[in-house]
């Protein structure tokens, strides 16, 4: 079902399903710089059978508010959307970002920590979008609005995304999600992590999952032989089931 989140700065729409029974794991999914909750959609119904999922439409996105500036959308500005969202929250959270939903998770904890957070789950993602001694992470080489907007149809289609951002809420993830880096603030994160990545991945190359789990303390990396960027959508019984016993092994420590 849809439900309406008030944030410090506009409306959320969020997906949510499953029980909301006090105490039970909720499992919140953040979509990446183009996606919507939708990317989530093949995966939700396998963990609501057990969990309570929250999947956020950040600004921009679905019927979320839509901000008319650039500057509106930045990972911190995701961060505080997202805060609204975990506080809806009726028990213990496993936080799971997709792509750029990875930075946000990032930035939430770095600006509001991990309080209620049980594990933490990073799928095709990156602490940074350069990466030492191996290929950046390049979801778009345009610079204007204009260019990143043609960009952005063409990636829509070939990463058959159901439903996708403002062109405007696209130009201006990217133009933080280039200057985002979280590398200094991994090993300070003290949660499981569990970290699920395509070999094949042409958006975000794997060197960028090897790097985040040789930072992070507490990680467990799944690399997909034969995929690509979305993990989800390759093979929705399979993520579904690596959620599934994380969030299982994040209850029972």
């Amino acid at each position: 079902m849809l439900m309406f989140v008030e944030s410090e700065a506009g409306r959320l729409e969020c997906v949510a399903s499953g029980s909301d029974s006090s105490g039970r794991t909720n499992v919140v999914l953040v979509h990446g710089i183009q996606g919507t909750a939708a990317i989530w959609a093949p995966i939700i119904p396998q963990l609501s059978d057990t969990r309570r999922i929250l999947a956020p439409n950040l600004r921009g996105r679905a019927a979320s508010f839509a901000p008319d500036v650039l500057e509106a959308y930045t990972m911190t500005a995701f961060a505080s959307d997202l805060r609204a969202v975990i506080k809806q929250a009726t028990g213990p959270i496993v936080l799971v970002g997709w792509s750029m939903g990875s930075l946000v998770a990032l930035e939430y904890l770095k600006r509001y920590g991990a309080e209620g957070i049980i594990g933490l789950g990073l799928i095709s993602g990156s602490s940074c979008l350069q990466v030492d001694g191996g290929k950046d992470a390049i979801w778009f080489h345009e610079e204007t609005a204009e260019k990143l907007a043609e960009e952005a149809a063409g990636r829509v289609k070939r990463l058959q995304l159901t439903q996708a951002a403002t062109d405007r809420a696209v130009a201006g993830s990217w133009l933080s999600a280039r200057k985002a880096d979280y590398r200094q603030e991994l090993n300070s994160i003290k949660l499981p992590v569990l970290l699920i990545h395509g070999a094949e991945d042409p958006e975000c190359p794997i060197e960028h999952a090897h790097s985040m789990a040789n930072a992070l303390p507490n990680a467990r990396l799944e690399v997909w032989e034969d995929c690509g960027h979305l993990p989800m959508a390759h093979d929705p019984q399979r993520f579904a089931s690596a959620l599934e016993g994380f969030a299982l092994s994040c209850e029972t420590g």
